[in-house]
């Protein structure tokens, strides 16, 4: 029984006790155990366990109201009745005689019973004060603090003391006006045994329900006996008391209990209580799931009998001892009926209640941890396995960055012995004094449970400096850091050659930029050869072919002019580089003395060399076909956009005679061919249209050409590279 059972049961008024199916005493209030208690009527104040066993002493002695005690117990646990009721005296002493009403009740379906003794001398008295003497029962009637009703077998009320109005709610005169019809429900079946039981027998002592004058039902505990007055006309007189508090304790009483063992089912692991002969008497479900056991199974059954053979001696003294230091705890293998055998953690507590020890226990099943336990010392075996024959440099750290652990790869590496490393601190072994404050930092963020990696200088035993990558790893158990594996690559030799290829391919860039230098200055030569020719040339015709010819080498200086000006060899800034060619058209020169302005918009395309000089020669001999013979051209506005790697160039002018483009007129087929091969080698399309403004559109997407500038004609040749 729970400690809330305990407090609950001497919450009752008199003696109270709890009584099983075989009238055992498993529970009883203060007032029992009382020796000056009221239940004294049994004869006799020694101690006893068992009710029927004492009820049975007292049969024997001629006591009739312990048969009739006796007999009504067993109506009561036997559920042949739901309630029963004795009233009985008792000499105190020669001189004193009291009255005791008994009471027994189910308490719960196992047949456990709840036996209240309560003193009912003044309702007794009370009958004889009204028959010895009226003054005497007049002021009973008015201060008692039981409900009393004088009333006639009919149902008219004659008289009711304050007692019974306070616990009604009426008024007296409400309830001499409306009789008995207005407190009590003559249709209820039980109202009817009741008034038939005080008919025969002349008495009724039971439970009743009242009605409320606000509706409702109140339980009452009641006393309805017949008899005659002096005229000899028949009356009634009903003494009561309110039992809703009493019954509200009993209800909560087993409340409590299905509270008890709901919440001990709710407990997931297994849940068990043992008596001091080591037998299960109580248990949760989770202890019949896990183990596969029934209740038929583990009621009395000793507990050990779930325990595998060659443990149960081990177990048995641990429970002993256990239930004299009042907890303990042991491991061991279970017989399950439904998984086989598995291991269990049992931990338990001892307890005492009414002289005798019980013990608490809880079980955990832990099969799969010790399984996982297992797995992970294998794993630890592999991973040591590893740790020896890695042909990396490997080391544990303890917190304070001292070597717990190393593997031959670092002490061949650093040149040390093992018994040289085992202990002491890494940082004073292999970093220059210098740099500790700083690999400090580094340590104390991997011991904050942070991975980390960097690269830098260590030192052999001969001092000789070692180029490493260091990868460093904390070790955790649960969420604390409690080492860490270092890990050291001698990367030297790597670096070393890094350094040549470094130097040899900045060699390179400068070979490359010279080289584009000097075929920028031989263009360069060649164009001013051409200027020379020109200024000796009189016929204009040739003037403006020589001048077509130094336009294309100049495109082409341009280009390489760009590469050596510029760190990066082969990628150029087109916007720059185009817009310094429109700058400076040599075709500028020969337009009969018009200025032909442009208006530029030329966003940032970055091009590699390949797609440059294809472009920037297409755009050349676009100027030579625009700006020959076409006198009316002023002004010509140039875009170029990169969107998602595709480069569009616009060229709009209103003084373009598109038409000559377009039928060929003047446009002369080297013209059409020389810019048909150079946008098949950047696979771009030229579209022309005169939407308000003669507009010429350039289009292809950008790509990383390799080869030669010209080695690409056909879209096949441009995919196969």
């Amino acid at each position: 029984m729970s400690d809330s059972n305990s407090l609950m049961i001497n919450a009752l008024p008199g003696a109270a006790a709890i009584l099983d199916a075989q009238g055992k005493l498993l529970m009883s209030n203060r007032q029992w155990i009382n020796p000056d208690a009221e239940c004294l009527w049994y004869g006799g104040d020694d101690k006893f366990e068992n009710y029927f066993e004492r009820c049975q002493k007292l049969i024997q002695d001629g006591n009739d109201y312990a048969l009739k005690l006796f007999f009504g117990l067993r109506s009561v646990i036997d559920n042949e009745k739901e309630k029963f009721v004795l009233t009985l005296p008792c000499m105190k002493s020669r001189e004193e005689k009291r009255w005791f009403k008994i009471s027994v009740t189910r308490y719960d379906e196992n047949g456990e019973v709840l036996l209240m003794v309560e003193n009912d001398t003044r309702n007794m008295e009370s009958l004889r004060i009204l028959r010895e003497s009226s003054e005497i029962y007049s002021q009973h009637f008015k201060n008692t603090l039981a409900g009393i009703i004088l009333g006639t077998p009919e149902g008219e009320i004659i008289d009711v003391n304050p007692a019974a109005c306070k616990i009604l709610g009426y008024t007296r005169d409400e309830l001499l006006k409306g009789g008995r019809d207005l407190i009590v429900d003559m249709k209820s079946p039980h109202n009817s045994r009741m008034y038939r039981t005080r008919d025969e027998n002349s008495i009724y002592e039971g439970e009743r329900e009242y009605v409320h004058k606000d509706g409702s039902l109140i339980t009452v505990e009641v006393s309805s006996v017949l008899y005659r007055n002096e005229n000899g006309d028949t009356r009634t007189i009903n003494t009561f008391r309110d039992k809703t508090v009493e019954k509200e304790s009993l209800q909560n009483l087993q409340e409590e209990k299905r509270f008890t063992k709901a919440a001990l089912d709710s407990i997931p692991n297994a849940f068990f209580v043992i008596d001091d002969n080591y037998k299960l008497i109580q248990w949760n479900n989770s202890f019949m799931e896990e183990l596969g056991y029934d209740s038929e199974d583990l009621y009395g059954s000793d507990v050990f009998g779930i325990v595998v053979p060659k443990d149960q001696k081990r177990v048995a003294a641990i429970v002993g001892e256990a239930f004299e230091s009042g907890m303990g705890h042991v491991i061991t293998e279970v017989m399950s009926k439904s998984k086989g055998k598995r291991h269990y953690h049992f931990y338990g507590n001892s307890f005492e209640s009414r002289g005798r020890k019980y013990l608490v226990g809880t079980g955990t099943d832990i099969t799969d941890i010790l399984k996982a336990e297992k797995e992970k010392d294998k794993n630890y075996e592999l991973i040591s396995q590893l740790f020896e024959s890695s042909p990396l440099g490997m080391v544990l750290l303890n917190t304070d960055a001292r070597v717990a652990k190393v593997n031959e790869s670092f002490t061949r590496l650093f040149g040390y012995s093992k018994l040289e490393i085992i202990g002491e601190s890494l940082d004073k072994l292999i970093v220059e004094e210098g740099e500790r404050e700083k690999n400090k930092n580094f340590n104390d963020a991997v011991f904050a449970g942070n991975v980390m990696k960097k690269e830098s200088i260590r030192y052999t035993r001969d001092g000789k400096p070692l180029n490493t990558i260091i990868n460093t790893i904390p070790i955790f158990e649960g969420d604390k850091v409690v080492g860490a594996y270092g890990i050291y690559v001698d990367v030297t030799e790597q670096k070393e050659l890094e350094a040549r290829i470094q130097k040899s391919l900045k060699e390179k860039d400068i070979l490359l930029q010279e080289v584009h230098h000097r075929v920028k200055n031989n263009l360069a030569i060649i164009a001013g050869l051409i200027d020379l020719q020109i200024m000796e040339e009189n016929d204009p015709q040739m003037q403006y072919k020589l001048n077509e010819v130094r336009s294309r080498i100049f495109s082409i200086a341009k280009i390489h002019e760009s590469l050596y000006e510029k760190e990066d060899v082969v990628q150029i800034r087109f916007d720059q580089y185009l817009k310094t060619i429109l700058e400076a058209l040599p075709q500028k020169s020969i337009t009969n003395g018009r200025n032909v302005m442009f208006d530029m918009d030329l966003g940032p395309v970055i091009l590699n060399l390949n797609q440059s000089v294809p472009f920037g020669l297409a755009i050349n001999e676009l100027m030579n076909v625009i700006m020959r013979d076409q006198k009316d051209l002023s002004k010509l506005k140039v875009t170029l956009r990169e969107r998602d790697l595709n480069v569009d160039l616009f060229i709009q002018g209103e003084e373009i005679r598109m038409e000559e483009i377009e039928s060929g007129e003047g446009f002369t087929s080297f013209y059409q061919t020389l810019i048909k091969i150079f946008l098949s080698q950047i696979n771009g399309s030229m579209n022309i249209s005169k939407n308000g403004k003669s507009e010429i559109r350039i289009n292809f997407k950008k790509m990383n050409i390799r080869g030669s500038s010209s080695s690409i004609i056909h879209m096949n040749e441009l995919f196969s590279n």
